[in-house]
């Protein structure tokens, strides 16, 4: 019996091992939308939106119900992820609620909790806005809670990762640390994401209660650098603008002729400088035929010759209720920005966003998806053609 036990145990690694292989090759071809644009606009656009207690919740769904656009084929489908430290064991649990018709777990038939309460607010935006929404709790270590929210974005197939911010807002406007840990969490997925991630800086988006979507009405401003995650928070914002409810203004900045070359230096060689800004115009210029055709988007372009009227002008711009940013804008002034960022996970303008003189505006802090992270995740385990792993 011995000898049996051991020699079972010995093949069952080889065995699982053979097994897994092309059961996550397929999965990993399958997996295709993992930005929020893509060529088939009728398919599904999953979220997988993550969030550390109730305080989170009604901006989180205030920000789902903005991210629905219009409905479309399949339309939007949410994982929400209940992101709770559980630090008595290394391994990590995943929970799916059933829901029962009153929204409360099958198991939790004579008892309301705080996690009932979630459930149940997710349940009733999941009945006003007819999204799709599945909810989740994930119950891990710190260390590992970010490789539960990977590896549910990959099963699920998330088109896009939104974090909450490791701080939140207090009375005064200023901005207090939560856990220093979440922080923590959040580079790593940023770092490890199969799929785009937003980090959400929540500054009370609708208020402190769920709006209804008749009732939406936000004003969204994008920050325009230039770079892939300007684009991709370009493209997030351009699919909230299709929410009859949210008017939405595009910010590019641009560095005076007369001072090109003197807020910092940039080292960039001439054919990728030049691929990228034909890869942004591209962009604009899908976006400005937009604006002449949809009287909710305004288009504008600022020139400026420091720092100083770039910070200027994003505090003018900045009287609105979301701003959208990409986490590593390039050029000029970024770069400038750059300097002194406290917050390295949100990048020069995110960081620059959570200072108390922009103490009115959420923001949303957008990172494209990177396809290099997929690749190297997946090597660790097996070895497939980078072919098969497309956007």
């Amino acid at each position: 019996m011995i000898l049996m036990a051991v020699f079972t145990t010995f093949m069952t690694t080889p065995l699982v091992m053979a097994v897994y292989k092309p059961a996550r090759r397929a999965r990993i071809a399958d997996y295709k939308h993992r930005t929020v644009e893509r060529t088939n606009s009728k398919a599904q656009f999953r979220i997988l939106a993550c969030f550390h207690c109730a305080r989170n919740i009604p901006s989180m769904i205030n920000l789902l119900e903005a991210s629905r656009g219009i409905q479309k084929s399949e339309g939007l489908c949410v994982y929400t992820m209940h992101l709770m430290e559980f630090s008595e064991r290394s391994s990590a649990m995943l929970v799916v609620h059933k829901a029962r018709n009153n929204g409360l777990p099958f198991w939790n038939k004579g008892r309301r909790s705080d996690a009932n309460h979630i459930v149940v607010a997710f349940e009733a935006f999941q009945q006003l806005s007819q999204v799709s929404v599945r909810p989740m709790t994930s119950i891990s270590s710190i260390s590992d809670m970010h490789e539960d929210i990977c590896t549910t974005a990959e099963n699920k197939r998330a088109a896009i990762i939104i974090l909450p911010f490791h701080k939140h807002q207090r009375l005064d406007g200023s901005l207090e640390v939560t856990r220093s840990d979440f922080r923590w969490v959040n580079q790593r997925v940023l770092e490890h994401a199969p799929c785009s991630v937003g980090i959400f800086i929540d500054r009370g988006l609708g208020g402190s209660t769920q709006v209804s979507a008749s009732n939406v009405s936000y004003s969204i401003t994008v920050l325009f650098f230039g770079g892939r995650d300007d684009r991709k928070a370009l493209s997030y914002g351009a699919r909230m603008a299709e929410h009859p409810g949210i008017n939405l203004m595009v910010i590019r900045f641009l560095v005076g002729p007369e001072t090109a070359g003197n807020i910092v230096s940039v080292d960039m060689g001439s054919n990728s400088s030049s691929q990228l800004r034909s890869a942004d115009e591209e962009v604009l210029s899908e976006f400005k035929l937009k604006v002449e055709q949809d009287c909710s988007l305004r288009y504008e372009e600022r020139v400026v010759r420091n720092t100083e009227e770039t910070i200027a002008i994003i505090r003018e711009v900045s009287r609105c209720n979301l701003l959208l940013v990409g986490r590593m804008p390039v050029g000029e002034l970024a770069l400038a920005l750059n300097r002194g960022s406290d917050c390295p996970e949100l990048g020069p303008v995110g960081s620059l966003l959570t200072s108390r003189e922009f103490s009115t505006a959420s923001v949303l802090v957008v990172q494209q998806y990177n396809s290099r992270v997929t690749l190297n995740l997946s090597s660790k385990m097996e070895e497939y053609s980078p072919d098969q792993d497309s956007e």
